[in-house]
């Protein structure tokens, strides 16, 4: 066992125990957004733009944060729901799972970031569909964005953020889908 200690030190995967960090102090109102910290957030209003068609959305999160110096990543699971209105045919429901994640600058109370996610979406049933929009169908997205998180007080996160999420149906090429939403969380 000893080799694997000493390999996992040659790599880097281990810290050397001679130049261990400090353990992240508890949450105090001055503190910079430093150390490892999780978080949780929730999209209660997004503005959606598919195919010209508007829409709103709900979701959140819950991931890791870490800063190093000015630098920030965050990785976390999102869920979201999305209705884009369809006019005569009612509302396409979306839901989407995936992973993202967020690199950019921190300081001492905002981070400021661009955004990478992609997963899976399913669409749901509508009232009365059309032979051009095919019902219910599985999918995989990917996006891009950039958004900026702040933090008010010791704990809650306030922000904003915008994404482009190309949406790939089986079958049905791709459906770019615009996101604007606000953000309110905890930091853990």
């Amino acid at each position: 066992m000893r080799w694997a200690a000493l390999l996992g030190l040659s790599i880097g995967l281990l810290p050397a125990p001679a130049g261990a960090e400090p353990p992240c102090p508890a949450w105090r109102e001055g503190q910079a957004m430093s150390c490892f910290r999780g978080y949780v957030r929730a999209d209660p209003a997004a503005f959606v733009l598919a195919r010209d068609r508007p829409g709103a959305a709900i979701g959140g999160s819950i991931g890791a944060f870490r800063a190093r110096g000015g630098f920030a990543v965050a990785f976390g699971g999102r869920v979201g729901y999305d209705m884009v209105d369809r006019r005569a045919s009612g509302f396409d429901r979306t839901l989407h799972l995936s992973p993202e994640l967020r690199l950019g600058a921190v300081n001492q109370r905002a981070f400021g970031y661009v955004l990478v996610r992609g997963g899976y979406s399913h669409r749901f049933e509508i009232p009365r569909p059309r032979p051009e929009f095919g019902g219910p169908a599985d999918a995989y997205h990917y996006g891009l964005g950039v958004g900026i998180w702040g933090r008010v007080g010791q704990r809650l996160l306030v922000g904003a953020e915008g994404a482009l999420d190309l949406v790939q149906f089986k079958g049905q090429g791709v459906a770019e889908t615009l996101f604007l939403s606000l953000t309110f969380g905890s930091w853990l």
